[in-house]
């Protein structure tokens, strides 16, 4: 049985959100390594130091440190203390701007947002057992979202995950979120690293009508799966980026740790 939530144009579900105060911690803390302020193998100040410096709470720094380390530029010693990492070293930082969409869409200076095309419950297909671990008589839940900038459609993203980890019905799911603050809100997980695979391709018709891209034009696919800390995987990530509105490029710029990948 095939559960479906339908969003006509007449209803599609947008956001446009202010930065939140934590990511723009992340962004000064990330600046302060790019720029050698906090130089790799340096212990960063405590919490309790950044907060009162930046005039936040400790929750809030412990956030944007969540950030940068899910990113791969710090690393936080249990009882020592949280340390800047080689950027060189850092394995998950375009994981980290990939998939989060609205945040790269901000920081180039548009304003995101996020049309829910279907929510759905569906039996689990065999890409998806395979890469969810799940077996062939799973359930799981399926996203379709399609991500503008400027009210321009650049991405079409479908992420799916298994059912077993939500405990509300479909129609409690807020999809207009992002997917970390999705996984952390329903499923109480978080993205810990990932296996991406990025490709170019020749989109469906689907996506062409979506992007308002012309036919037979190859477009970057970015497929992956994110797990958490135990290696569990919390979602099979597929999305087609239009790259000649929104591309690699631009994650190079905006993120310069990335500049090795």
């Amino acid at each position: 049985k095939v559960e479906r939530l339908s969003f006509t144009n007449g209803d599609r579900m947008l956001i446009e959100r202010q930065v939140p105060i934590a990511d723009q911690v992340a962004n000064l803390l990330h600046e302060r390594i790019v720029e050698g302020v906090y130089t790799p193998g340096e212990r960063l100040p405590s919490e309790s130091d950044l907060a009162e410096e930046l005039a936040v709470s400790r929750g809030t720094v412990r956030c944007a440190l969540t950030a940068l380390a899910t990113a791969g530029l710090i690393v936080r010693k249990q009882g020592d203390g949280t340390y800047v990492r080689d950027a060189k070293g850092s394995e998950n930082s375009l994981m980290h701007v990939v998939w989060e969409f609205t945040r790269f869409i901000e920081l180039s200076g548009r304003a995101p947002g996020i049309q829910v095309v279907s929510l759905e419950r569906r039996p689990a297909t065999d890409q998806d057992a395979q890469a969810l671990e799940l077996s062939g008589e799973e359930l799981v839940i399926s996203v379709k979202r399609i991500i503008s900038a400027d009210d321009q459609p650049v991405i079409v993203s479908t992420n799916v995950h298994p059912a077993s980890l939500f405990s509300k019905d479909l129609d409690q799911l807020d999809a207009t979120i992002e997917l970390r603050r999705f996984l952390e809100r329903y499923c109480h997980r978080e993205v810990v690293f990932g296996d991406m695979h990025i490709s170019a391709t020749m989109p469906d018709d689907s996506v062409c009508q979506a992007l308002s891209l012309a036919p037979d034009r190859p477009i970057l696919l970015v497929e992956a799966v994110f797990c958490d800390g135990d290696g569990s995987p919390l979602v099979l990530a597929t999305s087609y980026y239009g790259d000649d509105k929104l591309s690699l490029q631009d994650v190079r710029r905006l993120y310069p740790w990335s500049s090795n990948v």
